[in-house]
């Protein structure tokens, strides 16, 4: 195995630690206050969402203007999650798997939408 292909290997696993890390973390805090696993669904189809950008973007993730996206699209989706789960359906408990298969085309369709970004800012 080449050296580029294993130090690859070695980021995705990190950062999928840190994405579990992050979404063992969320589950605690946010169970403590409400229902239990109401906010789970919501959690998940964060974590998969944004470690599927990392993972399907992986040659854009040493451009800063991917972090900052990233960083952006996060912020947007726990606003939009809150809004969802907790303003517009707040009696609503989600098993995690129905959410899986919308977490995996958000991250196809946000790695698009920097691809397009990222074409307009190159000269």
């Amino acid at each position: 195995m080449s050296r580029k292909l294993e130090r690859e290997n070695r980021s995705d696993k990190v950062l999928g630690w840190i994405c579990l890390t992050l979404v063992l973390i969320a589950a605690i805090i946010l169970d403590r206050g409400s229902p239990p696993r109401k906010w789970h669904a919501a959690i998940i189809w964060t974590g998969v969402a944004l470690f599927g950008l990392l993972i399907f973007g992986r040659q854009a993730r040493k451009f800063w203007r991917f972090w900052f996206f990233g960083a952006v699209c996060l912020v947007l989706h726990v606003f939009m999650m809150w809004v969802i789960f907790g303003q517009l359906l707040p009696h609503l408990i989600l098993g995690t798997l129905y959410v899986i298969p919308l977490a995996f085309i958000e991250s196809i369709f946000l790695l698009c939408i920097f691809a397009k970004l990222n074409r307009r800012r190159e000269p």
